[in-house]
């Protein structure tokens, strides 16, 4: 990625032109009047810019705000649509230049880096007294342009410091996130110009009795026929296509940039051989006694039908281990379900897992729909996070396990039913049942077989484990960790487990320019100046709670990053926060 270079004579043009349309360089710029209407229609019309650009913003957040910096989101007029950074926290209150909707024209604000960007689309940079107006005259920017499909801009990316606190480093990340906008933005734009063919061939498709699907660039169903909803349930546009227990021949396609492709699907036999699972035991890695007891007696639980229950922390590989356990057990060729029983509401709980009839309810499939139970018949139902599912749903769930049947929703006719089970909790049963919030008998039936996976803190290979994750993420490219790096993940209690490993080693590997990983480039915090030597009689409870509270702060108690930097759900941070009674 090449800095942009000061080209002093489209500098020189800019002031020319900015002189002959009587600008005074000595005075304030031309006071703009914002109204909240004006910003209303400024967000309306760059919903999508908006939309796709906060994304990616929100990602580097955390780089732009410490290094001081500011960088803005431009539309093709030269107006301001969206900002992050705190380097203007600083300066004077009459400094006014970050106000959504402020128009960076040539006409309002001199010459700078926004309207040369827009006039001359290429990547442009002004350094102090290259600015027209001399109350910008303390700052670098650098502005890069996002094209359209006729490479005309639509949006400018610009980043900009104090002069003496620019950081040259960060320019490859603004480059990086112009590139991406434009792909997001080209993309959006194929997507209207395929939707015509689409929809006649959505119309067509309802006409057919073969399953055929849509998948997009993301291989989310963007559209599924009545015969496919029967197979792949009636809420499944939207979600990510996984291939459990039929194959798919393709029909259509965007062939130059498959951007969407429709598919027929067509069930496989029961004995075709091993189903395409997303995990076996072999994606588990880690050397670990307590994880390498852990799979040996998952291994030999596979070749039995006993329901199992899994306990362990959030982010320690349970639905990989549920995933590994159908792959080698004799269903493994039949479906695999999973069921993330905290993300359905209460209300729907019944109609998800055991499907309804046409009418049941308002808003339902006029079809009706199979639920998750039948979906799974023959195969392996996972059921994770159930220790937030509802008491009245545990009832039902109860009734249907020990009378293995199904009666769907607004139904008298019960449906027989060959599923096996593997439930999923990081909760504490024990406490949840003294507390009354999960029945006992329920716990019982699903821990025929109980698998504790340990948490990363737990484990004494976390680096061997890092390493692996690294390679994974680098594909084929090499990347070591520096003795430092090492240290501080021995040392760091790892609350959101191989989940925010895998979040921090990603942020690390971009941050690292080098072949060598160092602790600064890990963004993380020990919760103890030294997490070997934490007191004794300090309970997990104790360090979550205490990790919690340091990352919040850490985030100036902005939920959606504190959340993300835990590697859990905001739903979840709050309960957390609830729970522990942290305000």
């Amino acid at each position: 990625m090449l800095v942009p270079q000061r080209n002093v004579e489209i500098i020189k043009d800019s002031w020319k032109r900015c002189q002959k349309i009587g600008l005074n360089s000595y005075e304030p710029a031309q006071e703009q009047n914002i109204t909240s209407e004006y910003l209303k229609e400024l967000q309306l019309e760059n919903e999508k810019l908006i939309y796709y650009a906060s994304q990616v913003f929100e990602r580097i957040y955390p780089i732009i705000h410490n290094s001081h910096h500011k960088m803005d989101l431009i539309d093709h007029h030269g107006r301001l649509t969206y900002s992050i950074g705190s380097y203007l926290d600083s300066l004077p209150a009459k400094r006014k230049n970050s106000l959504l909707g402020i128009n960076w024209n040539e006409k309002y604000k001199g010459t700078n880096a926004v309207a040369l960007s827009i006039r001359e689309k290429k990547p442009i940079k002004l350094v102090g007294k290259d600015h027209f107006f001399s109350e910008n005259q303390s700052l670098l920017c650098v502005s890069y342009p996002v094209f359209g499909l006729d490479h005309s801009v639509i949006a400018v990316i610009n980043i900009s410091s104090e002069i003496s606190e620019f950081d040259y480093s960060a320019l490859p990340f603004v480059s990086m996130i112009a590139e991406l906008l434009q792909d997001k933005m080209l993309l959006e734009n194929e997507k209207k110009t395929k939707i015509v063919a689409l929809q006649e061939l959505n119309n067509l498709s309802n006409h057919v009795s073969k399953p055929i699907i849509s998948l997009n660039a993301d291989n989310t169903i963007v559209f599924a026929n009545n015969a496919a909803q029967n197979i792949l349930g009636f809420n499944c546009v939207g979600n990510e296509f996984v291939q459990h227990n039929q194959f798919a021949t393709e029909i259509i396609s965007d062939t130059t940039n498959r951007y969407w492709q429709t598919l027929a699907l067509q069930p496989a036999k029961k004995n075709a051989g091993s189903s395409k699972n997303n995990y076996t035991f072999n994606d588990i890695k880690g050397s670990c006694s307590k994880l390498s007891q852990s799979i040996q007696l998952a291994k030999k639980v596979a070749l039995t039908d006993f329901s199992i229950l899994l306990s362990g922390e959030s982010g320690t590989g349970k639905e990989m281990f549920a995933q590994s356990i159908h792959a080698a057990s004799s269903r493994s060729t039949m479906p695999f379900i999973a069921v993330n029983c905290s993300s359905i509401p209460e209300s729907l709980i019944e109609s998800e897992l055991f499907g309804y009839i046409k009418g049941a309810f308002t808003g339902a499939n006029p079809k009706g729909s199979i639920g998750k139970f039948e979906a799974a018949n023959g195969g392996t139902l996972f059921l994770d996070e159930i220790g937030d599912m509802s008491l009245r749903a545990q009832s039902t769930l109860l009734r249907v396990l020990q009378e293995k049947v199904i009666t769907p929703v607004g139904g008298t006719k019960s449906k027989p039913v060959d599923v096996r089970i593997i439930a999923a909790t990081h909760r504490n049963f024990q406490e949840e049942i003294n507390a009354g919030r999960f029945r006992a008998d329920l716990y019982y039936r699903l821990k025929e077989i109980q698998l504790t996976i340990p948490s990363l803190r737990e484990r004494t290979d976390k680096i061997e484990l890092a390493e692996h994750l690294l390679q994974q993420m680098l594909h084929g490219a090499t990347k070591t960790f520096a003795t430092d790096a090492k240290e501080l993940i021995n040392k760091y209690t790892w609350p959101g487990n191989i989940r925010e490993m895998k979040s921090t080693l990603l942020q690390a590997a971009f941050l690292g320019e080098g072949d060598i990983i160092h602790a600064s480039h890990l963004q993380i915090k020990l919760v103890d100046k030294d997490m070997a030597t934490i007191e004794k009689g300090s309970t997990i409870k104790d360090l979550e709670i205490t990790h919690i509270r340091e990352t919040l702060e850490l985030c100036d108690w902005n939920i959606k990053r504190a959340a993300e930097k835990l590697a859990i759900g905001r739903n979840t941070l709050y309960r957390k926060m609830k729970q522990y009674n942290i305000t």
